[in-house]
């Protein structure tokens, strides 16, 4: 949790709330037996129980940072299961490919409809980074789309400046590290955290809980919601509360169970 006092004089700004998950990895050759609810593999169950975790704290965005697919070969069911989970939720949806699921020209999301999808879908896939602004919560969105997975990808370079008097939300999928060579591909400095102005950094690649924050920016990985990809420090996914009083509140929220593991009492239960 994270909680200061930043933002307390600033009138244009309201409270609101955001979900963010990452690292789905949905594809469907992977198959477990169907349980009780439907769900074809463990990964959209754990979907499935980020849309429940959207629906019931209210959400106004839900932010998908990368690999919500495995690979860019998945069947089209996979896709169409998306098109019917989103279609559940009221919240504003902000996705983001990653290193599984590429935007090259051998990408799922050239198979993804956003139409289809639905008004409140809204894919971030432009490689040199867009923003999206959402006038009637007062928060603008940016991120990019990856195109190759490399050393020389980097995932905040490109950032917008911060503008006053509204919510500045990122979205990166990558590797926070020290430096860029030689520390993998995909590299998200320190410093290019605490330079980017945002309120809150929503990362993906990491499958586990994660926190990097840099300067006045609030940077989580919040794992991947599939607890089988992570252990028992795995099946997460973060809600975050950003408001003019209390600032940037960050909370872990269980979504799945590790095998053999009961959710924790007072987590969230789907």
């Amino acid at each position: 949790m994270n909680v200061d006092t930043r933002f307390a004089a600033d009138a244009a700004l309201a409270r609101i709330k955001m979900v963010h998950t990452s690292d789905v990895h949905l594809d469907t050759r992977n198959k477990d037996a169907a349980d009780e609810n439907g769900y074809r593999t463990k990964a959209e169950a754990a979907f499935g129980g980020v849309v429940d975790l959207s629906i019931s704290e209210e959400a106004e965005l839900l932010l998908i940072a990368g690999d919500l697919f495995d690979n860019n070969r998945v069947d089209d069911s996979n896709i169409r299961f998306v098109y019917e989970q989103l279609a559940r939720t009221t919240s504003t949806v902000v996705i983001i490919p990653g290193n599984h699921d590429v935007h090259d020209e051998r990408s799922v999301w050239n198979r993804f409809d956003f139409d289809e999808a639905g008004d409140h879908v809204h894919g971030l896939m432009t490689h040199a980074g867009e923003t999206k602004t959402f006038e009637e919560i007062n928060v603008r969105v940016w991120g990019k789309a990856m195109e190759e997975h490399a050393p020389e990808n980097y995932p905040l370079d490109g950032t917008p400046e911060r503008i006053d008097g509204c919510w500045n939300v990122g979205m990166a999928h990558g590797q926070v590290t020290t430096k860029r060579i030689g520390q993998g591909s995909s590299p998200i400095l320190f410093s290019e955290i605490e330079a980017s102005g945002f309120d809150y950094l929503a990362m993906g690649h990491i499958h586990v809980w994660g926190e990097h924050d840099y300067g006045g920016t609030i940077a989580r990985y919040c794992g991947s919601p599939v607890a089988h990809y992570a252990g028992s420090a795995g099946g997460q996914a973060a809600v975050i509360e950003l408001c003019p009083v209390g600032g940037v509140t960050v909370t872990s929220c269980q979504v799945t169970p590790h095998e053999g593991r009961e959710i924790p009492t007072g987590m969230l239960t789907i």
